[in-house]
């Protein structure tokens, strides 16, 4: 027996995973819906869905399982306009950056007796600086050996987790399970931050005095530091900021906090202080990667945790705890 699966949003995540579950025609029937008739025909071309349906409302109403793979400033509307049609029993899950957020939205315009489940994607670490977005980008490979979150509100049937469970194993992922405030926070961490970053450094470089030569001379640091940027669109980007004020404004002041060490080390003339940062954060960078494209976390998630203390001293003093 198949279950209809459809993707709302056919951009790198949503046609990644129609190409994704081809391998699986036996037990999932793929079916597509983008707001733009280019990107449906390209996923139509691609074969990453069986069918592909332009009405909204009509792509969900015999769907087991939906995926929104939008922008979150686009799926509260979408919410408002397929609840009603949602099937009874169906599970809704989504991959965007603030999964608190969809849960309210959820609970506020789908029926009672539908069940909501948050996806916190990463990618193949093979495509980690590969540059693209959009369906030009999307590969039937793109979640293999990689975490998929599965965030679960109170009061989910244990057969809907299953299902999610199921569906990130199908497509190569493997799962890890976050409540929403954990997942909100990592998210946060991870996937906004950086864009902040890149936002900050373009904010502050681009039309100030000199950029009309440092502009011409800007290489592979300021470009991959600037690409961060637009992995959300920028609505996208706000409203998740805004949507957990209190973790992001935690974050910002933490990398505040961070420049101001550095800088101090800059002002101060501390050589000493100032390489032992780079060097820390260039060796916790190489770590990273390393483990990263291993993926091998069951093994690594049997060693210590980072506690509170250690981590201040690695942000006061640029130094690691030496363990006993």
């Amino acid at each position: 027996m198949t279950v209809q699966l459809t993707v709302i949003g056919l951009g790198q995540l949503g046609a990644s995973l129609g190409l994704a579950l081809a391998r699986r025609e036996d037990l999932v029937y793929r079916v597509g819906h983008d707001r733009d008739m280019t990107v449906m025909n390209k996923a139509k071309s691609l074969k990453a869905f069986d069918a592909t349906q332009f009405n909204l409302p009509a792509s969900v109403e015999k769907a087991d399982v939906v995926i929104l793979c939008l922008p979150l400033d686009q799926i509260e509307e979408t919410l408002k306009v397929i609840g009603p049609d949602l099937r009874e029993d169906a599970v809704l899950l989504d991959t965007s950056p603030s999964k608190a957020a969809v849960a309210k939205w959820f609970e506020q315009y789908v029926p009672a007796g539908r069940h909501y489940i948050g996806l916190v994607p990463s990618i193949n670490p093979l495509m980690l600086e590969q540059p693209g977005h959009g369906i030009e980008a999307a590969r039937a490979d793109l979640f293999d050996k990689a975490t998929v979150g599965i965030v679960t509100p109170l009061n989910v049937r244990p057969e809907a987790v299953r299902l999610a469970e199921d569906l990130v194993r199908l497509v190569g992922g493997e799962p890890l399970f976050l409540d929403l405030l954990e997942a909100d926070g990592v998210l946060t961490t991870a996937h906004l931050l950086p864009q902040v970053f890149a936002a900050a450094m373009l904010n502050m470089t681009v039309g100030q005095p000199g950029w009309t030569e440092a502009r011409r001379f800007a290489g592979r640091p300021y470009a991959q530091v600037s690409s961060a940027l637009g992995d959300d669109t920028l609505d996208s980007l706000k409203q998740a900021l805004l949507s957990n004020p209190e973790r992001a404004i935690y974050m910002l002041d933490q990398a505040m906090n961070a420049l101001a060490h550095l800088r101090n080390a800059v002002q101060t003339g501390d050589a000493k202080g100032l390489e032992k940062r780079l060097h820390l954060a260039f060796d916790d960078y190489q770590a990273w990667l390393k483990e990263r494209y291993a993926a091998n976390w069951n093994k690594d998630d049997s060693k210590p945790k980072i506690d509170a203390g250690e981590w201040f001293k690695r942000l006061f003093t640029g130094e690691r705890v030496k363990r006993k």
